[in-house]
């Protein structure tokens, strides 16, 4: 697992984070804990106004760092399994899709992370996890497995919320799904810190 990359950072262009957590701060801390590339995946809803901006900033910054930098989002995952997600940005930047709402249904559940799976626009699946109202059977974390792998998706290894669980990616990586690293950061001293999911990481890299 390549611990020099970081897939899932937020910055201040949400109301729940740092307020350094800034695009420059990010960077220049990417920059001096010395990760590799960094995505940019800020929380958006198809209502956001704030998206040019945003995306301006982060490419003014890039120009004159040495790390390969993704412009993304990270978009719910609704219970009629679209994306919240305005299509314009959806279909031409980096995006994960993680759900952020308690359906209370492990059908309507499934079938929305399917949905989403299959969805050609979405890149990864973000913290990925049951609710905790429900528990998904072998059977059914094999199934949700292999539509990751014929629809091409990465699992991320999410280490905010320590997740998916470790039974998931020992099926996950038998079945041939592919994972990489997100810090979910919403503070500085959160990105690039992979250390509180070592075991995690242990059995993505465990051979089959």
């Amino acid at each position: 697992m390549d611990t020099s990359a970081d897939h899932h950072i937020h910055s201040t262009y949400n109301d729940h984070s740092d307020s350094d957590l800034t695009i420059r701060n990010v960077i220049d801390i990417a920059e001096n804990r010395g990760l590799r590339k960094i995505a940019f995946t800020e929380h958006v809803r198809r209502t956001s106004d704030w998206i040019p901006k945003y995306l301006a900033e982060i490419q003014i910054y890039s120009k004159n760092s040495s790390l390969e930098i993704i412009s993304g989002f990270e978009a719910k995952i609704l219970s009629n399994g679209s994306i919240d997600c305005p299509y314009e940005y959806q279909s031409k930047y980096f995006l994960i899709a993680s759900f952020h709402t308690i359906f209370g249904n492990k059908e309507c559940w499934i079938n929305a992370l399917k949905s989403a799976i299959r969805d050609p626009t979405v890149d990864v699946i973000g913290h990925l996890a049951p609710e905790p109202g429900f528990k998904i059977s072998a059977p059914e974390i094999d199934s949700i497995a292999e539509e990751i792998v014929q629809n091409q998706k990465v699992v991320e290894l999410n280490s905010k919320y320590r997740r998916p669980p470790l039974d998931w990616i020992t099926s996950f990586k038998g079945r041939g799904v592919k994972f990489h690293l997100g810090s979910d950061a919403h503070s500085l001293r959160s990105v690039g810190c992979f250390e509180n999911i070592n075991h995690l990481i242990a059995a993505a890299d465990r051979s089959v």
